[in-house]
């Protein structure tokens, strides 16, 4: 099985349970008969995350990829924050890091893993190590993994390695728009994508078992809209440099079906995009946070007893998984949920 089982998968969802039912049948009765693969379950023993901000659960406060101090409390993630309640229900000032998880945290707990900056397994000693890093670009990848040897030795095949990034090379070639023309910041961000690609590439081959996941649609997002009232087009620039620069990743990745699970972020939130409704989202145009960036951005708390409610850090409307981005260029909490669980699946279903 290779990249297409991401076909078979979105087709499968689709279908009545009876079909599924059947279709699974049908599949295991072609492996029984040699027609098809007996696959094992894989069963990680360390998870090591890679990528930019979307990855990232702050010990404290945080330093990007730049250098600059990013103020930041204990457990805080570029999505909505969630606070510790007390046992009335009141709110209390530091953060509940388990609750609203990121997309990674759900890989996390499949296998029963925690981190160190959020550990929800008491006296267990957390076998996950975030190295992902706010800013980082495709090429801090290569510096991420060379600073994590240390750490880790080296990759092994019971090793499930995670890597999201790649905003930040979209924006930073946007940027240079239109000094720079159409063309050549679309060139720019595939090659970027086949960078990645070519990196990730290394790492299986080192020994890891890579989950990867695509770029959501920059075309999408408030930062694009806003950037559309500059001129029409600028979104639609956003969009077809996302989608360049992930057919480029694809087209690079060792296709083997083996090494690398693809997690497709991109048409996840897609879908939320073109059907807003369908998915309960009040907004998938504008940011939920009033603050400037969603590290400093809280959930409201709802009333229990005689304890009120809080409003938290949210615009008029939001709650935490109502919109679907967090700030002007990071998803938030529902967006995280579906691209966890479908990295989830990956992990699970493809035969590492």
């Amino acid at each position: 099985m290779k990249f297409a089982i991401d076909k078979l998968d979105r087709s499968g969802r689709g279908l009545p349970c009876a079909l599924r039912a059947a279709a699974g049948a049908l599949l295991l009765t072609l492996a029984a008969c040699g027609g098809g693969e007996r696959v094992s379950s894989f069963a990680p023993q360390r998870l090591l995350v890679f990528g930019d901000e979307a990855s990232v659960i702050a010990g404290g406060n945080l330093t990007d990829v730049d250098g600059n101090v990013i103020a930041a409390e204990p457990g805080a993630k570029y999505s909505v924050n969630a606070r510790k309640l007390d046992a009335t229900g009141a709110p209390l000032t530091t953060l509940d890091c388990n609750v609203l998880p990121i997309w990674v945290q759900p890989v996390a707990n499949r296998f029963g893993f925690g981190f160190a900056e959020c550990n929800p397994y008491v006296g267990t000693p957390p076998r996950g190590m975030i190295f992902a890093q706010v800013g980082a670009r495709v090429a801090n990848i290569a510096t991420q993994v060379a600073s994590a040897l240390p750490t880790i030795g080296a990759f092994s095949n019971t090793d499930l390695v995670t890597v999201m990034v790649g905003q930040r090379d979209i924006l930073e070639a946007y940027a240079q728009y239109p000094a720079q023309s159409a063309a050549a910041v679309v060139a720019s961000v595939e090659a970027a994508g086949e960078r990645l690609g070519n990196q990730i590439n290394s790492i299986a081959q080192a020994g890891g078992r890579v989950l990867v996941a695509t770029v959501p649609n920059q075309g999408g997002t408030p930062f694009a809209a806003a950037q559309n009232l500059i001129s029409a087009e600028r979104s639609a620039l956003l969009q077809r440099m996302t989608e360049r620069y992930n057919a480029s990743l694809r087209a690079t990745l060792i296709n083997d079906g083996r090494l690398i699970g693809l997690v497709q972020a991109d048409e996840q939130l897609q879908f939320g995009l073109s059907n807003p409704s369908a998915f309960g989202y009040v907004s998938v145009s504008a940011a939920a946070c009033t603050t400037p960036t969603a590290i400093n951005c809280v959930a409201p708390t709802v009333a229990v007893g005689t304890v009120p409610a809080t409003p938290g850090t949210l615009v008029t409307g939001a709650t935490a998984g109502n919109y679907l981005w967090a700030d002007d260029r990071h998803f938030g909490v529902d967006a995280h949920a579906r691209i966890g669980n479908l990295a989830v699946t990956r992990a699970s279903r493809n035969p590492f």
